[in-house]
């Protein structure tokens, strides 16, 4: 497979993140409709727990969630899982100060609700790496047998 080439759709795992469940619910059939593996959880501390047993490739992120906001599971990951952290899109229909708007506005890291599927799949398809994690990287250490996630 060249560099400009990426691995199959299918082959590819995204963890979605979101609180209001029909948002997250789209979300995953919008990525599941291009072919991805999509894990969607609603619960930011479950998410954290998910993503130390699980490889993902890309992450799917809600700013705003009420137990645990987006950009604090953001950096979090940094420490449990720096590559997810650098594959990360974040999505919101909301915004608590212009900074944050500006920072998160100039990168394609960033999806703003409402928004086509589209849109969604392409800025993921941008944050993913060429090859799955799973094939890359072989079995994760402390994860016997790469223990899958639940969908």
């Amino acid at each position: 497979m060249s560099s400009s080439e990426k691995a199959p759709a299918g082959e590819f795992r995204i963890l979605v993140v979101d609180d209001e469940i029909p948002v997250l619910e789209v979300m995953a059939e919008m990525l599941q409709g291009a072919g991805f593996r999509v894990d969607a959880l609603s619960n930011g501390l479950e998410a954290v727990q998910r993503v130390k047993r699980t490889r993902y490739d890309a992450l799917v992120l809600d700013l705003y969630m009420p137990e645990l906001p987006g950009l604090l599971i953001h950096s979090k990951l940094k420490f449990i899982d720096r590559e997810l952290w650098s594959r990360t899109v974040f999505v919101s229909g909301h915004f608590s100060t212009d900074d944050l708007r500006r920072s998160l506005e100039g990168t394609p890291r960033f999806v703003a609700k409402p928004f086509k599927a589209e849109t969604l799949v392409a800025i993921v398809g941008m944050a993913l790496p060429d090859v799955p994690r799973s094939l890359s990287e072989g079995v994760a250490p402390g994860r016997p047998g790469g223990t899958p996630g639940r969908s």
